[in-house]
C-alpha cells in the first residue's frame, strides 16, 4: 500500500505530469466560465490531443481540466445567473440574489474556498477508498467484471435527461455503434458496409467530440453575441472575496456536510453530476437555523452545492478506476481517455495501475486548490471571457475540434463523423434523449461482450453460480428495487 502511494507521488511530481497540470487548468478554468462549454465539452476536445502522451501525464491533463470547470463555473453563476456547468444551477439560487445586492465579490470568494476544500476532501475520500476496495477488487475475474460492466450499462435508465426509456434508448444505439467492426473474439466483421474506415470499429473521439462539442459551437454561431454584456460585467473587489472566504470557515459543517453528499452521490453509478448539489442544497437549507433566507442570497446556499461540485469528482473516480463504471456522465467521457491512453479501467486497472490512482488522486486535489487560487487571482479577467462574442469565439472552437479531430489519426474522415455526430447530437437534444448515455453505452459496449465471451469460454454458462457473482447481482437487484418498494410502501394509506 505505501509503496504504491510512494509510487503514485512521484508519479504525479515528475515535470512532465507537473507541466501538463497546469497547462490544463487555465484551459479548464475558460471551459467553465463560459455557459454551455462545460467539462464535458472540454473533455470532449481535449482528448485528441493526449494521443501519443504518456498514459499518466495524458490523463493528469484531463483530470486537471476537467475538475476545475466547475471552480470557475460558479463565477457566471454568481455575477450573470447562468451557470457556467450544469452543477453550478444550484449555485444560483442564492449567489445571483448576492450579486445584485451587491455582494458578487462575497459570494465568489465563498463559492471559491468551499470548492477549493470540497475538492481536496473528495481527492482524501478517493486515496482512502482505493486501499479498501483493492482486496475486494483484486479477487475479481472476468464473470464478475462482465456483471459489474453490465450493471453499468443498466444504470443507462438514470444517465438520460428525460424518462427512463429515454436514457436506455440513447444507451442502446450506443451500444449498437459499439458492434461496428471486428467481433472482438472471432473477428468477424460487422455493420462495415464495404468501409476500411470501419472495420476497426468506429473510433471514440469523432464521437466524442460530436455528441459534446459541435452543438455547443452551432449555439454560439447561432446567438453571435456574447455570453455577457458589460453591464452584467460587475467589478470585484478583493477585500469582499477574502470576506466570502473568511465566512465558509465559520460554516465548516456545511462544508464537510456537503462534501460528504457528494462523494456519495459520485460513488454511485449514472446518478450524475447534476443531481449532487440539488441534494447539498436541500441538505444545508434543512440544517438552516434561517431557512426561509435560502431563495434570497443565504450564503450556505453558495457553499453548499460549490463543496459538493468538486468533491463529487473524487467520489466518482472510485466506480470509474475500479469497477470500469463511470460514476458520472463526465468520467463516462474520461472513460474513453483511458482507453484513448490504452488503459482499461476495472479490477485489471488497481491490479497493474494502483500506483496512477493515487497519482490521479494528487491531481484532482492539488487541480482544485490551485484552480481556486487562479481564479481568485485573476478575477476581474476571467469575468470578461464571457464578453468575447460568440461569432469570434465559435471558429476558434470549431478550428479545434476539426484540428483535434484530424490529427487522431491523421483521416479526413474522421472529421466527417465528428460533423455527422454533431448531427446526431441535436437530434438527441430535440428528441429529449440523453448524449452521455449513448457515450456510455458506446464505451461500455465492447467491454461487456468481450467480458461475456472470456466468462463463457472459462466458466461456462453456470458463471452466473460463483459466490462473488451472485451477490454482486444479489446487491444490485437490491438497488435497482429498493426505490420501487419505497414509493409503494408510501403509496399505502
Amino acid at each position: 500500500m505505501w509503496s504504491n502511494i510512494i509510487d503514485g507521488l512521484g508519479l504525479f511530481s515528475n515535470w512532465q505530469a507537473l507541466s501538463a497540470v497546469l497547462i490544463a487548468i487555465p484551459i479548464g478554468l475558460i471551459f467553465g466560465i463560459l455557459p454551455g462549454l462545460s467539462g464535458l465539452t472540454a473533455l470532449a476536445i481535449l482528448i485528441p490531443f493526449v494521443y501519443g502522451m504518456e498514459p499518466f501525464v495524458g490523463l493528469a491533463f484531463l483530470i486537471a481540466a476537467h475538475a476545475v470547470t466547475t471552480t470557475s463555473g460558479a463565477l457566471p453563476s454568481i455575477l450573470l445567473g447562468i451557470p457556467g456547468t450544469p452543477p453550478s444551477a444550484a449555485t444560483v439560487i442564492d449567489g445571483y440574489p448576492l450579486s445584485k445586492q451587491g455582494r458578487g465579490g462575497y459570494a465568489s470568494g465563498a463559492a471559491l474556498a468551499s470548492s477549493a476544500i470540497g475538492g481536496v476532501l473528495g481527492c482524501v475520500a478517493f486515496a482512502l477508498l482505493i486501499p479498501i476496495l483493492q482486496p475486494i477488487i483484486l479477487s475479481f475475474g472476468s464473470p464478475e467484471t462482465f456483471i459489474l460492466m453490465l450493471i453499468g450499462l443498466l444504470f443507462l435508465a438514470s444517465v438520460g435527461s428525460g424518462s427512463t426509456w429515454s436514457g436506455l434508448v440513447a444507451g442502446m444505439f450506443g451500444i449498437f455503434l459499439s458492434f461496428f467492426g471486428y467481433e472482438a473474439i472471432s473477428g468477424i466483421p460487422r455493420f462495415w458496409m464495404g468501409s476500411e474506415y470501419l472495420l476497426d470499429g468506429l473510433n471514440l473521439i469523432p464521437i466524442a467530440l460530436g455528441l459534446f462539442a459541435v452543438p455547443e459551437i452551432i449555439k454560439l454561431i447561432q446567438n453571435g453575441k456574447p455570453i455577457a454584456s458589460e453591464a452584467d460585467n460587475r467589478s470585484i473587489a478583493f477585500s469582499d472575496v477574502f470576506s466570502g472566504m473568511r465566512d465558509t470557515l465559520k460554516h465548516w459543517i456545511t462544508v464537510v456536510q456537503s462534501a460528504l453528499i457528494g462523494i456519495i452521490v459520485g460513488l454511485v453509478p449514472g446518478v450524475g453530476g447534476e443531481t449532487a448539489p440539488f441534494v447539498a442544497y436541500g441538505a444545508a437549507k434543512k440544517r438552516s437555523k434561517e431557512p426561509k433566507k435560502f431563495g434570497d442570497g443565504a450564503i450556505e446556499g453558495v457553499i453548499a452545492p460549490e463543496s459538493t461540485n468538486n468533491a463529487k469528482e473524487g467520489g466518482a473516480l472510485v466506480p470509474t478506476l475500479a469497477l470500469g463504471i463511470p460514476g458520472s456522465s463526465g468520467m463516462a467521457v474520461l472513460l474513453g481517455g483511458f482507453i484513448v491512453m490504452g488503459i482499461q479501467p476495472g479490477p485489471e486497472f488497481l491490479r497493474n495501475n494502483s500506483d496512477i490512482g493515487i497519482g490521479l488522486a494528487a491531481v484532482l486535489g492539488f487541480s482544485n486548490v490551485l484552480g481556486a487560487l487562479l481564479v481568485i487571482l485573476f478575477m476581474p479577467y476571467l469575468a470578461r471571457v464571457t464578453l468575447i462574442p460568440g461569432r469570434i469565439l465559435a471558429p476558434i472552437l470549431l478550428m479545434l475540434v476539426v484540428l483535434g479531430a484530424y490529427t487522431t489519426h491523421n483521416s479526413f474522415i474522421d472529421v466527417i463523423f465528428t460533423l455527422l455526430f454533431g448531427l446526431v447530437a441535436i437530434a438527441l437534444e430535440k428528441a429529449k434523449l440523453s448524449r452521455a448515455a449513448l457515450l456510455l453505452g458506446f464505451v461500455l459496449g465492447a467491454a461487456v461482450e468481450r467480458y461475456l465471451n472470456l466468462s463463457l469460454n472459462f466458466h461456462g454458462p453456470a458463471f452466473i453460480f460463483r459466490p462473488i457473482t451472485l451477490t454482486i447481482i444479489i446487491i444490485a437487484a437490491v438497488i435497482f428495487i429498493f426505490p420501487y418498494i419505497s414509493k409503494l410502501v408510501r403509496k399505502r394509506p
